[in-house]
């Protein structure tokens, strides 16, 4: 449960970081923590040749849908961080590299930021008019 917690403390102090400081990019914001966070996983499983193909992977799907998503459609980001969530609650259960625990913070995170962008989309739409 405390995973979860973690999750959502780290999402909404993003959250709170985008709403105060306003003039950040929230395209920019969205796009890099979907590629950063897909990285992580290579950290897990670097030493794993073929855990390290399969992440590898991932980590280009993700880059993809993080460059398109800000350079064409923000709802790639929002897609791209509910796969990834996806990705968190699957993964874990074929690799033991993956820290207990990871998969919900983790997950916790990329819904709840999702769900927050999605949100967002009329009003980033109006700032890229701008």
């Amino acid at each position: 449960m405390s995973d979860a917690i973690i999750g959502v403390t780290v999402s909404f102090s993003v959250i709170l970081f985008l709403e105060v400081f306003k003039s950040f990019d929230k395209r920019l914001i969205g796009s890099l923590t979907l590629a950063g966070i897909a990285f992580i996983y290579v950290g897990f499983v670097w030493n794993e040749l073929f855990s390290l193909s399969i992440v590898a992977s991932a980590v280009l799907l993700f880059m993809f849908l993080a460059y398109y998503g800000f350079t064409k459609d923000f709802r790639l980001i929002v897609v791209g961080l509910i796969l990834h969530g996806t990705w968190d609650l699957i993964y874990p259960r074929f690799n033991s590299a993956v820290p207990k625990g990871y998969d919900i913070f983790c997950l916790t995170a990329d819904f709840i930021l999702a769900l927050y962008f999605y949100l967002r989309l009329k009003t980033l739409k109006q700032e890229i008019k701008n």
